[in-house]
């Protein structure tokens, strides 16, 4: 950790005064909030924001099935209703490492940016 530390410093002292000024400092931006807030803040802030609200819909769906699944006693429903668990917790899996991915790519795009400065 310490020779990226003075790599960064290296590289600071080597750069003018306003090109260091604008790569920042390297530690910033890797607070959570921040990182979920530049996802809306993208260029593909619309299709985020409609993940967000699909990731709630399921959330809502598989607490609604599973709700359901402990309040029946018939065998086709605990499977039908626990098949629908199962599929809405798969939908917010699969839409939370969706946005995950987002916000890495967003960090690595942020440092690529860094790097060609």
């Amino acid at each position: 950790m310490t020779d990226m530390n003075d790599l960064d410093e290296k590289i600071r002292k080597a750069l003018s005064r306003n090109d260091a000024a604008m790569i920042g400092n390297p530690n910033d931006g890797l607070r959570l909030d921040e990182q979920v807030l530049g996802v809306f803040r993208s260029g593909n802030r619309f299709m985020n924001a409609i993940a967000m609200i699909f990731t709630f819909v399921f959330f809502g769906l598989a607490i609604y099935c599973i709700v359901r699944f402990f309040a029946t006693d018939v065998t086709k429903e605990l499977i039908a209703w626990g098949i629908g668990f199962g599929t809405c917790a798969l939908a917010v899996s699969m839409l939370k490492l969706w946005f995950w991915m987002e916000m890495q790519r967003l960090a690595v795009t942020r440092e690529v940016k860094r790097v060609e400065l």
